[in-house]
């Protein structure tokens, strides 16, 4: 009989902390995660509370408990979007068909590309240009297959920044409708 109460009674010091510290709790998700995101988080969190109580030692840790409940539901919800980002990103830089007619880089994005840092023109240069695989180009500069991936989508995130800021569009398919065809400043 002991055992049934001191289980209600460890409910009862982590439901008294959860609704003692609620706001706390509430500011340390919402700092965190997007507000869409938080009163999920809050959820799982109290579903997870239960979960603490039935591992409580310590009472006097019942609150650092809670928060790393928190925070961990918090890194999972962070660790969630960078998975879908790597996904949609993934899925967005791949072609759905490959239009002859732009098998050539446009003049723009070619002269673009080399004011760009050294490490990412060269490989634009070696995927982009010569259709190198990544994992080639990564052998080719001597560095990790990891390494070349992250470099190659950083090149062309800056590639098409820096085409959007001197041309005004970011898709070399687009160059037509470009400043640059007036004012004759990316010709070769």
């Amino acid at each position: 009989m002991t055992s049934n109460a001191d289980a209600r009674s460890k409910r009862t010091v982590v439901t008294d902390a959860l609704r003692d510290r609620q706001a706390d709790f509430e500011a340390f998700v919402r700092a965190r995660v997007r507000p869409q995101e938080t009163d999920d988080v809050l959820q799982v969190s109290a579903l997870r509370a239960s979960e603490l109580a039935d591992s409580l030692d310590d009472p006097d840790r019942v609150v650092a408990g809670l928060y790393r409940i928190h925070r961990n539901l918090v890194i999972d919800v962070i660790r969630r979007r960078a998975t879908e980002r790597r996904h949609v990103d993934g899925v967005a830089e791949v072609p759905e068909q490959i239009d002859p007619a732009v098998e050539d880089p446009c003049e723009c994005s070619v002269a673009q590309a080399g004011r760009l840092r050294p490490s990412y023109a060269t490989i634009l240069s070696l995927v982009d240009g010569e259709g190198l695989a990544v994992g080639e180009a990564a052998r080719r500069l001597d560095v990790t297959p990891n390494n070349a991936a992250v470099r190659l989508h950083r090149a062309r995130t800056a590639l098409r920044q820096a085409m959007l800021e001197h041309c005004g569009v970011t898709d070399p398919r687009d160059c037509a409708g470009c400043r640059c065809v007036d004012d004759a400043c990316c010709a070769a």
